[in-house]
């Protein structure tokens, strides 16, 4: 599919519209993708449930009792070029993470798939502008675009299982902190304090869609002492 053709909407099922500004993690796309989403969400539209804001996309939600797809594509339309960067207030997160090797079981491997030192790919991880793009696969997974080149790195061939909470993973162009103990198939190189899932507070998923986030390198004694306050 060209760029030319978009944005582009189409139907999900007769509950929504999948609004769509392209078919890459890029920054342009996904600031058209919070313009869209903030605007449409200040709106009054009849029918509406929900917007669920993506990498390139945004999942808009309605009531087929109150409105039709015709009808949503047509109040949807007037946001597409909305300009709301005014409204939005982002925030900056510093990620603390200890990358000691026995809180990286896979920074090993991977500094010898790539052919360089450990030190090079904390260097590296801890160099990137990340992005928090959007939620998805388990609660509270914020998933952050951004990870440098250098380390850019498909996940494995086969899952590991039981990967505990607020484990730092990268694959590819994303980075991911953990929430609950899961099976992944993603690179754990480190640990953090950090909880992104927090289900005592109103709002349990503390990162925003659009918020930017760096991580900070936590030496292992001052993580372990963290951990235990936890």
């Amino acid at each position: 599919m060209s760029h030319s053709t978009y944005p582009n909407l189409r139907p999900v099922a007769d509950t929504g519209v999948l609004v769509e500004f392209g078919d890459a993690i890029a920054d342009d796309v996904h600031d058209q993708v919070l313009n869209f989403d903030a605007s449409v969400q200040q709106a009054n539209i009849v029918g509406l449930t929900e917007c669920v804001p993506s990498y390139t996309c945004v999942l808009v939600g309605y009531n087929p009792l109150q409105t039709d797809y015709d009808l949503m594509c047509e109040a949807l339309e007037k946001h597409l070029s909305s300009d709301t960067r005014n409204t939005l207030n982002p925030t900056h997160w510093q990620i603390p993470t200890c990358y000691a090797e026995s809180l990286a079981p896979d920074l090993a491997e991977l500094a010898d798939i790539l052919g360089v030192s450990a030190d090079v790919i904390v260097e590296q991880h801890t160099a990137g502008k990340y992005k928090v793009y959007m939620y998805g696969f388990a609660p509270g997974y914020a998933y952050l675009g951004g990870v440098p080149e250098a380390i850019q790195i498909p996940r494995k061939n086969a899952p590991v299982m039981n990967v505990p909470p607020q484990t730092v993973m990268i694959a590819g162009q994303q980075a991911l902190i953990t929430t609950l103990p899961m099976p992944t198939g993603w690179w754990r190189i480190g640990m953090t304090t950090f909880k992104p899932l927090q289900m005592s507070e109103q709002n349990p998923f503390i990162l925003n869609v659009g918020d930017s986030v760096e991580f900070i390198t936590m030496s292992e004694s001052d993580y372990l002492e963290h951990a235990r306050d936890q």
